[in-house]
């Protein structure tokens, strides 16, 4: 079938992704933010916890397969788009980003398409002598939102899977002010992955004729030739936690992603035969987007914070890579009991007990399971003083990052406009 000599065709193809400029523009976006981060926790912890250009090349990797996982579904599911809807949508998403960066995520931008798509078709404009505003609401009156909302569904499906996939490991440890003014630690998580989809859209009489199978495509029968195009696209996800450590916070999120692309999928799939109904998926897909970033600071409201000082014992904040604490295992939130055989419960604690044993440390560490562990190190010349342990922030404590104006996504975008070092 003619179909299978195009997909071929665009298999070989694929090499051409690393020609196309857009992809590197990402590249160096994304490397970008990820130096960002880094120089802030610089500045927080005269260290480096994370390594842009391993998290740059780790984006890439996970998100050139979460690209062939969603391409794959969406041709699977029978999503067929238009290519102006596709250009609509990246602009609704860049006025909307002008109001709250995470509304960048096309969630937003697709169902805020779809709704004014219902009412273009309710008040239609002739573009006939209205100028390009009127051609731009015709446009919209003719855009096929329904594959979009399905899309959107199967990449939060894949981000999802990526979310979990990374486990938390492009978190940065940060200290921040608490609810009653003092200051707690706390982790960004914010994670990009380039993913590149190639996506069947709808051509002119010509192209690709027939269907991948009968019935297909599901969300968009009336097409009848198409086409496959390449999307350079990134996806990622954003948030912050003070009560728990990073790996289990993801895997919270995961879930609720998870379970919002379930139902959007499924609302999707019942517009399908009930087109009405496709304005409560719209409403979904901005409501329930927003519902999962409100549950989450809700929850983080109603939780005690956890990086903060313990009456066991130092607590674990953060190891620095390449130091003797990620050597042996110490992880954000374990306890550090005793040093050397000597009680330490204060981080004033920590160094004169490194210091009784010059040449090997032994520890008895609570993990953050509620076990005791015991780990042991050769200490050489030139090692960090703590052995490159962060500890969590106490009442002498006086650098922390100011987020009254900020939200969590604009955090690393920011200059320190409060961090007072030294003070």
């Amino acid at each position: 079938m003619a179909i299978q000599g195009d997909v071929l065709s665009i298999l070989y193809g694929i090499p051409l992704l690393f020609l196309n400029p857009v992809f590197y523009l990402f590249l160096l976006l994304i490397y970008l933010h990820y130096r960002k981060q880094m120089n802030l926790e610089r500045q927080l912890f005269a260290a480096r916890i994370q390594t842009p250009i391993l998290q740059t090349l780790r984006s890439v990797g996970m998100g050139l397969a979460g690209g062939v996982l969603i391409s794959v579904l969406a041709a699977g599911l029978g999503v067929v788009i238009q290519a102006q809807d596709l250009y609509l949508v990246w602009a609704l998403a860049l006025i909307l980003a002008l109001f709250r960066l995470r509304f960048l995520c096309f969630a937003y931008a697709v169902g805020s398409l779809t709704l004014l798509h219902g009412i273009a078709l309710i008040t239609p404009v002739a573009s006939e002598g209205s100028g390009w505003l009127g051609e731009l609401w015709t446009m919209v009156g003719q855009a096929k939102p329904l594959p979009l909302l399905a899309l959107v569904a199967i990449m939060h499906l894949i981000e999802a899977m990526l979310v979990r996939w990374n486990g938390g490991r492009d978190a940065s440890p940060l200290f921040v002010e608490g609810k009653r003014g003092r200051i707690v630690g706390s982790y960004l998580l914010h994670s990009f992955w380039l993913t590149p989809l190639f996506l069947f859209v709808q051509m002119e009489p010509g192209a690709i004729q027939g269907a991948l199978y009968p019935g297909w495509p599901f969300f968009w029968p009336e097409a009848t030739s198409f086409g496959l195009m390449l999307l350079p696209s990134v996806t990622g996800f954003s948030d912050m936690t003070q009560t728990t450590i990073p790996y289990k916070k993801a895997v919270q999120i995961a879930k609720q992603l998870t379970l919002y692309a379930v139902a959007l999928l499924a609302l999707t799939a019942l517009s399908a035969w009930l087109y009405p109904l496709i304005l409560l998926a719209a409403l979904f897909a901005i409501i329930g987007h927003e519902g999962m970033f409100f549950w989450s600071q809700h929850q983080e409201r109603q939780r005690s914070p956890f990086f903060i000082q313990s009456s066991r014992g130092v607590k674990v904040m953060a190891a620095i890579p390449g130091t003797r604490a990620e050597e042996i295992g110490i992880l954000p939130g374990e306890i550090i009991i005793k040093v050397n055989g000597i009680p330490v419960r204060h981080k004033e604690d920590l160094y004169p007990a490194l210091q009784a044993n010059s040449a090997f440390c032994k520890m008895e560490v609570l993990t953050y399971s509620g076990e005791i562990k015991f780990v042991q190190c050769a200490v050489y010349a030139g090692n960090h003083h703590q052995l490159g342990i962060i500890v969590v922030p106490d009442a002498t404590t006086s650098v922390y990052v100011d987020l009254s104006r900020s939200s969590v996504i604009q955090l690393i975008r920011q200059k320190l406009e409060k961090l007072n070092i030294g003070a």
